[in-house]
Formats: C-alpha cells, sequence, structure tokens
C-alpha cells in the first residue's frame, strides 16, 4: 500500500521552525561587546621610531583623558592635518625646491606651526 502524505498550509518540517525560533531568539538578545566606530578602518601597519611611539603613547593617554579615541584615530588626524597643511601653504614649498626629504619637510611643517 502506497502511504499518502498530505500537506497542510502552515505546516513546515522541524528544521524550517527550528530556523524561525533561533531568529525570534536573536532579536531580543543584545549585541555583545562594544559596538563598533561609526568609521571603519582599514588595518596598516606604521613603523615607528621610540620617539613617535612615546609621543603618540602620550598624545593618546591626553586625549583619552577628554574623549574615547584609539591610536589609529590619532594617526588618522594627523594624517588629514598634514594633507590639509600641504594644499593650503606646501604647494609653494615644494615648486620652490624647499622640501627635499623627510628632514625639509619637518621642518617646512614645524614653520607653518609656528607661524
Amino acid at each position: 500500500m502506497t502511504e499518502k502524505k498530505v500537506t497542510r498550509e502552515g505546516q513546515g518540517t522541524f528544521a524550517q521552525l527550528y530556523d524561525v525560533q533561533e531568529q525570534l531568539n536573536r532579536r531580543g538578545a543584545k549585541p555583545l561587546g562594544r559596538p563598533p566606530k561609526k568609521i571603519q578602518r582599514k588595518p596598516t601597519t606604521v613603523h615607528l621610531t621610540k620617539t613617535e611611539a612615546r609621543n603618540l603613547n602620550k598624545l593618546h593617554l591626553l586625549a583619552n583623558e577628554q574623549f574615547s579615541v584609539n591610536r589609529s584615530e590619532l594617526v588618522g588626524v594627523a594624517i588629514d592635518v598634514l594633507t590639509l597643511l600641504l594644499e593650503e601653504r606646501g604647494k609653494d614649498a615644494i615648486e620652490h625646491g624647499q622640501i627635499r626629504d623627510i628632514e625639509s619637510f619637518r621642518q617646512v611643517i614645524s614653520d607653518f606651526i609656528k607661524s
């Protein structure tokens, strides 16, 4: 004898019912850990001298006392500021050949900040 399979509307397999129950359970659960930062950053390796690493640590400690910040964000701010300085004032220095290496670049930036 052959068995007749009757399918009713709304009836599902155990696996389908289990998946629905799991989804309902996940909705009410609080996410674990710290919420993600608004700006996603790409991991990049930066090689710093001992002095640069010490200065970054000092800067991080000073800023972190006032607001939540990590070292990557501080490096990002430094890159943005250097870019703005070069776009605003550094074009002339580059065109006139004042910037030939990293030391002359550092000197030009220091002069901009001091003036």
